[in-house]
């Protein structure tokens, strides 16, 4: 009878260390990644639909270059002849180099969608839409914020695990005009004094880009809802199991 209860006693331990060791050490190992949390913030309201005058229309966008080139960024497409997409451009839109991939917000695209761009000519050969991680108002609605996943904005040249480097812009604008055509008045506004410039983001350690780091005073819009007030842009590592 000795025999058989301490056959039972181990048989018992050995089932609850097994059960503990499993807790303690499970079998899925930890995986890392990194995301961009993308911050916009206008000195009137986030407001894709004008609510007085339902004919105004406004467009959010964040721009990015995943091309590992500091020099190639995009910007604001300020006069004519503008690239296809007449928000953005760059110094070699012709052959879209100088954007990967952008957010946008507005009324088509009520909750941000991300678009990649293809090879092609001003950036108009684009990808389906992506949800967003996360998108969400703050600040009373004067501000917008995005998370995305660095496998969102991973090209065919560079994967998500070797982004080293970011380029990105922060534009947004009230009119699509034709190519060629100077809409008058037209809003549209992006970072920098004239709407020319573009954040260096150093990917490999976390850190949080402000417009008070690095960003001149930029231009000052009739619109409020357009005006750009502010920016973040957080490198973030992300880990899950």
């Amino acid at each position: 009878m000795n025999i058989y209860r301490t056959t039972i006693l181990l048989i018992a331990t050995a089932i609850i260390f097994t059960l503990i060791g499993c807790a303690k050490f499970p079998t899925t190992p930890t995986t890392t990644g990194k995301q961009l949390v993308l911050t916009l913030k206008v000195r009137g309201q986030i407001a894709p639909q004008d609510q007085f005058d339902p004919k105004i229309a406004r467009h959010y966008f964040i721009a990015i270059d995943n091309d590992a080139n500091p020099n190639t960024g995009p910007l604001m497409a300020l006069y004519p002849e503008y690239s296809g997409t007449v928000w953005v451009t760059s110094q070699d839109a012709q052959h879209s180099i100088g954007l990967t991939s952008f957010i946008q917000y507005d009324a088509a695209n009520p909750q941000g969608n991300l678009y990649g761009v293809l090879p092609g000519s001003y950036f108009l050969n684009l990808t389906s839409p992506q949800p967003l991680i996360i998108y969400e108002l703050l600040d009373g609605g004067s501000a917008i914020r995005f998370i995305i996943d660095f496998s969102q904005i991973a090209t065919a040249a560079i994967p998500a695990d070797q982004i080293r480097q970011l380029n990105i812009n922060f534009i947004t604008t009230n009119a699509f005009p034709d190519l060629n055509e100077l809409v008058v008045p037209r809003q549209i506004d992006g970072l920098g004094p004239s709407g020319q410039d573009f954040v260096n983001v150093d990917t490999t350690i976390d850190r949080v880009y402000t417009d008070t780091d690095i960003d001149a005073p930029n231009l000052m819009l009739s619109d409020p809802d357009l005006d750009i007030e502010s920016w973040t842009i957080e490198v973030q590592t992300v880990s899950s199991r």
